[in-house]
């Protein structure tokens, strides 16, 4: 395979002469070829194409779970380099240059499709898949698409050819954004990114080790090559960086995140709401928070008095009195901070973010909104992160740059969510809940956004992870299409669940709500991506029985169909957020600019529509 490559250098040193003196326009081409590559490979690399091609071979079950953590970051990677990629043409280009980023994306799209459906399917399997790939794969190789080189390896081979064809296309990526940098650095329009494409091309190379090391250890027949083992695999890949290997393999600093470990998930139920305070004590006792607290004063070398709490509750998407069921219970909240000071945490801090609703209305800077819901408390401060943001430099992932200094510095962090549907993740709890802590949401929501939303959480929470998980799912629990964003019905599960590894406290949740796989949730299967599933290792404590009649966004057909299109529409047709808004309390939160006649017809049909209108 090592055609393509020198192919792809004479392509490159071609590209130099001609646009000698027009960086821009090279760099532009790279980066149209940069992203229909990377989605090819994001395509072709999808961990269930994987988990299918590794069902049939003859491995243990032990060397294919390496297998396919290794190439699932390998897969996560390339989809955070797409997005990178696409993200920084659309930023600044205009119509055709837009235009032209799509239909690459959608070329690429394509033909990893086709790719992956020749490369992992067999006929007798498929018949009518392989037909269609193939046809598109002979459209390609006529048009000059699909490289004469290439075309042999566009078929079902043993597992090891696949390896060792895709040795050759790393280094061809690896060379990509080798140039990328080299012209990036010296322009000024993409200067300032040319750190995040070194970044991209260390991973192009990191990728390539690892396809070697897998061609290396299975033979022709996809069995493990004579004196390889499971422990030498894991030993080589775990050279290569702690991410490709599984959670039970890691031994540095990744093994020590909270995240993803499992453990005991506290449910316990009330009856009625005098016993919400006493409820919350019990299950913060029986969880183990004290032994936490102690065993995090010990590590830092502090004593407990000197310890900085950080909790991070939700009340930022509350709109108006009437309407209480997206913020954390107040009552709880302070309990909980009184739960601290009596244990001795003398620096308590409730952090908060802006969120994309101070871009329409005014007085809802995190101050503005506690003092509005009364969250106060001589227990606790009130931290605006959006306002103390320092750089940082995130080990893994893209165009995530700075952190909450509060939350950064903390010696103990605690999630601390409401209970509520969303229409595109299901659920919305501990691990969402941490969203913006970062930059600002919005920065990750639209079309020209250069991360994915749930990379952005995950990168901040795989450097500062929280300690604790809770979430309050006790009174005015928002169900339905658009929970997350209000609701007229609240629910009352009366219900506090609590636990030290936010993936699992949400999983748990997640189940009683009726979501049986976390594969749903695009953002709790990625964290189970970052730092291992832990639902084989979970043991609950307390109620373990379904939410009575929780209405999720999949509760029927018409839900069902909306939350399908929820997220295209929110991002290309809700004028950048400003139509999905609930009904706002004008006279605490004035609209920044008269709402117009339009405007205000979207919004308030939208409102009734999607169940947004608070009772009177």
């Amino acid at each position: 395979m090592g055609n393509l490559y020198e192919e792809f250098e004479s392509e490159l040193e071609g590209w130099r002469r001609k646009y000698v003196g027009r960086p821009e326009r090279e760099i532009r081409q790279l980066f149209l070829l940069a992203l229909e590559r990377e989605e090819i490979v994001s395509i072709g690399y999808s961990e269930d194409v994987i988990l299918r091609r590794l069902a049939h071979t003859q491995l243990d079950e032990e060397i294919r779970d390496l297998i396919h953590h290794a190439l699932v970051w390998i897969w996560k990677d390339e989809q955070m380099h797409a997005i990178y990629v696409r993200g920084t043409l659309l930023k600044s280009a205009g119509a055709r240059l837009r235009t032209l980023a799509f239909m690459r994306q959608m070329s690429g799209v394509t033909g990893g499709w086709a790719a992956s459906v020749r490369q992992h399917v067999r006929f007798s399997d498929a018949p009518l898949s392989r037909s269609i790939a193939t046809l598109i794969m002979w459209g390609g190789y006529l048009l000059g698409q699909v490289p004469k080189d290439v075309w042999p390896h566009l078929d079902y081979r043993p597992f090891r050819d696949y390896c060792l064809y895709n040795i050759d296309a790393e280094r061809t990526a690896w060379l990509c954004f080798k140039r990328v940098v080299e012209l990036a650095q010296d322009h000024a329009e993409t200067r300032a990114m040319a750190d995040d494409f070194r970044r991209a091309q260390e991973d192009e190379d990191r990728h390539r080790r690892i396809f070697e090391i897998l061609a290396h250890a299975l033979d022709e027949r996809d069995r493990l090559s004579q004196g390889e083992t499971a422990d030498a695999l894991a030993e080589k890949i775990g050279e290569v960086g702690e991410v490709f290997l599984p959670r039970s393999r890691r031994r540095g600093p990744a093994a020590e995140n909270p995240l993803g470990s499992g453990g005991r998930v506290f449910v316990f139920r009330g009856e009625t709401s005098e016993e919400k305070l006493p409820l919350l004590n019990q299950v913060l006792d029986e969880a183990g928070l004290p032994t936490l607290l102690e065993e995090r004063a010990r590590r830092s070398g502090k004593p407990l008095s000197d310890i900085s709490v950080a909790i991070k509750p939700t009340f930022m998407l509350g709109y108006h009195r009437k309407d209480l069921s997206t913020i954390t219970d107040t009552e709880l909240l302070s309990e909980l901070a009184l739960y601290l000071r009596r244990l001795g945490c003398k620096d308590v801090a409730v952090v908060e973010a802006r969120n994309i609703y101070d871009k329409f209305y005014k007085n809802r800077t995190v101050a503005d909104v506690a003092r509005y819901f009364r969250i106060e408390s001589p227990h606790f401060r009130v931290v605006d992160s959006s306002e103390e943001q320092v750089p940082h430099e995130y080990e893994r992932g893209l165009a995530q740059y700075t952190v909450g200094r509060t939350w950064k510095e903390a010696d103990f962090r605690i999630t601390f969510s409401k209970m509520r549907s969303h229409p595109v993740e299901m659920v919305y709890l501990t691990i969402g809940n941490t969203e913006g802590l970062g930059q600002r949401c919005e920065e990750f929501f639209f079309v020209e956004r250069q991360a994915q939303r749930e990379t952005a959480n995950l990168m901040l929470i795989d450097e500062f992870p929280p300690h604790f998980a809770l979430i309050d799912a006790y009174d005015s629990a928002p169900d339905g299409l658009l929970g997350m964003m209000g609701c007229p019905r609240p629910h009352s599960p009366r219900r506090i669940y609590a636990g030290a590894d936010a993936i699992a406290v949400d999983m748990v949740a997640a189940r009683h709500l009726g979501v049986s796989d976390p594969r749903d949730s695009s953002l709790l299967r990625a964290a189970c991506h970052w730092f291992g599933n832990p639902s084989k290792s979970i043991e609950v404590t307390g109620c373990d029985e379904p939410v009575v009649d929780w209405r999720g966004p999949y509760h029927n057909e018409w839900s069902t169909l909306l939350s399908l299109f929820a997220y295209p529409v929110y991002q290309f047709a809700s004028s950048r957020g400003a139509v999905f808004v609930p009904e706002m309390d004008k006279e605490a939160f004035p609209p920044i600019e008269p709402e117009g006649m339009i405007l205000r017809l979207r919004r308030r049909s939208l409102q009734a529509f999607l169940g947004l209108r608070h009772r009177k």
